[in-house]
């Protein structure tokens, strides 16, 4: 029995290959009656073994070691263990390459290693040390400096955490890695630098804008207000073409500048949009009617499509919508020679208050090539070099435009082809009640189904016309033949359905536009043009004929029908029934002039705005300084002070501000006493936030320069509102009042 043990434990041990050495010798010890001290040879071969694995095992994990140590090495970290009983450090490779000896001495005590860390970041270290130490945090993280002898002080990130605690749960060892973060902190800092630095030029480019706005608008303001005022005068032609040469190089060169000024505050993130009501149309209109002169100068058609379900009244920032929609209208006019500039307004989704807008601007213009879609929008970039040297811009037009449409919370795309016009799409996001409704233009019922014939030699036009009459409630018809038009009318009148009006484009030639008024008294011209008006005041019809002003749109059309229809003779019908009466807008009232004080330092100024003040009829008084005008305020009661801001001795800011003191110490603004005193703001300075801070200064009203007569004239018009209102209306006045 013991032998076949023996033979069990020889087998397991070296298997059963019997040519074995060790084997045979086995064998004989057995044979020989040795069995005892051949089964301890096996036992101690079997611990030999065990030995081995234990040891190739111990070598495994040495080398796995190895090789984090080795990864640890590639990232830079440096890492050791603090026996915080003996207060020595068990040093990794790393750390000895490292902190192993600093300036010489060597380094192997948490004391020692303490020494080099900065005097002002050892108190926080040893703050946050104790927040692990003492349980309450289970890792510490914290960013110090030390001194290094060559580089000077260096900054490290230090994370430790408690690797052995006693019985008591007190901390015995802590291990700690650290990492070097000098070049991290050094690029920091060269961030922040840049950033103060970029911010000191933000505002020190604010500030020379601001400067040039100031000064350039100065000199500007003479320019373009004298220049107004000899237009005013007797003149030959030639000295009419000088002077309107003149005044129209000042206007492209104020476009110029102000083009430049929002450039810049928009890359300067200092242009806010407004929320204010506007109504669409009204924007609209008035943004295409003024854009129209210039397009009818070139013989183009001018169009405006709004969608009827769009409603009116919005919430938004009508004065950005109007330069986006000018600046591409304007480029489509002027790069168009024949044809038709048309715009297109549409609902593009409504949810909740945000209603958001899509609008089509086409031209049949010379185009652009694909290539150059995207270049247009970056600033100073223009399509076609040759294009424009022929037409002329600086190329900040659609760089703005895009911006601005960014800022609406909208997109911009073109599609063009050269020879083949630009369409020009862009999206833009107002604010509208969720249950908002468009306006509704409906005929009294006596006219809903008069019938209509419209003769237009443009089909876009015959068709949006025709479509807005429909809409209105009247049975159309259309024609671009004009020598259709006696056969039309005849074969209406012979199934005893006469038209009730004929409306027709004014610019056709023979027999249409202003023959038609010596065939039919029941005609409504279209007119394009100031010239067309000319030419029907000197026809052989009365001159009081009816006429409409292209572009036209719902509302006016809707208050021509109803006027046309109500008169038995049209040629009764004034033209003052379907115009307005520009003079009369802009003029005031004579009987109230007003009693003006104009505090401006610069000669040439003074002259203008004195010129422009006496001819409206009011009295004016001049101070060269803020200084002067305090004493005048103390001599004379006024309406109204125009103040020039930057002033020698007292500028208009501190001028106003002493005028408010002393009103407030004779209670003018209460009781019966006199009532405040209307002071608007008369400067170059045209930055965003310039009216703003008049305003606060305690100013009432704002105009920028160069000074242009319908602005001042509305300015006016505000001082003698201001003098009308009650003195308990004031504040109610002045809230309502938008700028």
């Amino acid at each position: 029995m013991t032998s076949v043990l023996l033979n069990r434990q020889i087998a397991a041990a070296f298997g059963t290959c019997e040519e074995a050495p060790l084997k045979g010798a086995l064998d004989a010890l057995q044979s020989a009656g040795l069995s005892d001290l051949a089964a301890n040879l096996v036992n101690l071969l079997v611990e030999i073994e065990d030995t081995y694995d234990r040891h190739a095992e111990i070598e495994r994990r040495a080398e796995k070691a190895r090789r984090l140590v080795a990864c640890l090495d590639l990232t830079g970290d440096v890492l050791c263990e603090w026996d915080l009983v003996s207060r020595k450090i068990k040093q990794s490779s790393a750390w000895q390459r490292r902190f192993g000896t600093i300036g010489g001495a060597p380094v192997r005590s948490i004391d020692d290693w303490l020494e080099w860390i900065l005097p002002d970041d050892r108190a926080m270290v040893g703050e946050r040390l104790n927040t692990v130490l003492q349980r309450r945090a289970p890792l510490m993280e914290i960013e110090h400096r030390m001194l290094d002898p060559d580089d000077g002080w260096r900054w490290w990130l230090l994370r430790c955490r408690v690797s052995v605690r006693d019985g008591e749960g007190k901390p015995k060892r802590l291990l700690v890695l650290h990492r070097d973060i000098t070049d991290q902190k050094r690029s920091e800092a060269a961030l922040v630098r840049a950033k103060e630095e970029a911010e000191t030029a933000n505002r020190a480019r604010g500030a020379f804008l601001a400067n040039m706005s100031h000064e350039i608008r100065t000199p500007m303001n003479a320019v373009v207000g004298m220049t107004e005022l000899a237009l005013d005068t007797p003149l030959d032609d030639v000295q009419r073409g000088y002077l309107e040469t003149v005044k129209s190089s000042a206007d492209a060169l104020l476009t110029i500048i102000d083009d430049v000024l929002d450039l810049s505050k928009i890359e300067a993130g200092r242009l806010e949009l407004e929320s204010v009501v506007f109504s669409l149309r009204n924007v609209l209109g008035d943004t295409m009617r003024g854009l129209a002169v210039s397009a009818h100068r070139k013989g183009l058609e001018v169009l405006l499509d709004v969608a009827p379900d769009l409603p009116d009244r919005l919430y938004g920032d009508p004065t950005r919508l109007r330069q986006v929609l000018s600046n591409l209208v304007g480029n489509a006019i002027k790069f168009t020679e024949r044809g038709e500039v048309a715009v297109e307004v549409s609902k593009l989704r409504h949810s909740g208050m945000s209603l958001y807008l899509q609008f089509v601007v086409r031209d049949t213009g010379v185009g652009i090539a694909p290539e150059l879609h995207e270049q247009i929008f970056d600033a100073f970039m223009q399509g076609d070099p040759s294009t424009a040297r022929r037409f002329g811009g600086t190329g900040l037009g659609l760089a703005i435009t895009n911006r601005l449409v960014k800022l609406m919370d909208g997109q911009i795309w073109l599609e063009s082809e050269p020879g083949g016009g630009s369409t020009f799409y862009f999206t833009a996001r107002v604010a509208a009640e969720p249950n908002a409704a468009a306006p509704s233009f409906e005929l009294p019922t006596g006219l809903q189904g008069r019938a209509v014939l419209v003769i237009d030699d443009c089909p876009h036009a015959l068709a949006l016309i025709a479509r807005m009459l429909q809409q209105l409630g009247l049975e159309v018809d259309t024609t671009d033949d004009a020598s259709r038009v006696p056969a039309l009318v005849a074969e209406r009148a012979r199934v005893g359905r006469p038209y009730d009006l004929i409306l027709a484009d004014g610019g056709m030639p023979a027999p249409g536009g202003l023959a038609l008024l010596q065939t039919f008294d029941n005609v409504l011209l279209l007119l394009a043009n100031h010239a067309q008006r000319q030419e029907l005041a000197r026809s052989a019809a009365v001159p009081s004929r009816p006429h409409l002003v292209k572009p036209v749109f719902e509302d006016n059309l809707f208050d021509a029908l109803r006027a046309a229809f109500d008169v038995a003779d049209l040629r009764r019908l004034e033209l003052a029934r379907f115009e307005v009466d520009e003079a009369a807008v802009l003029g005031l009232d004579a009987a109230e002039p007003l009693n003006v004080l104009l505090v401006e330092d610069t000669l040439v100024n003074q002259a203008l705005a004195v010129q422009l003040l006496t001819k409206a009829g009011h009295r004016v008084t001049v101070a060269n300084n803020g200084v002067e005008a305090l004493e005048w305020f103390e001599q004379q009661p006024f309406d109204l002070i125009l103040m020039d801001l930057q002033m020698p001795l007292i500028d208009g800011m501190e001028a106003t501000a002493k005028i408010r003191a002393r009103e407030a110490s004779r209670s003018w603004a209460v009781g019966e006493g006199p009532r405040q005193c209307y002071i608007a703001a008369m400067t170059a300075h045209a930055m965003q936030g310039d009216r703003e801070r008049c305003l606060a200064a305690g100013m009432d009203d704002y105009i920028s320069k160069p000074i242009r007569r319908q602005a001042l004239n509305a300015l006016l018009k505000r001082a003698i509102d201001h003098r009308r209102a009650p003195k308990g209306e004031l504040s109610v006045l002045l809230q309502n009042w938008t700028g």
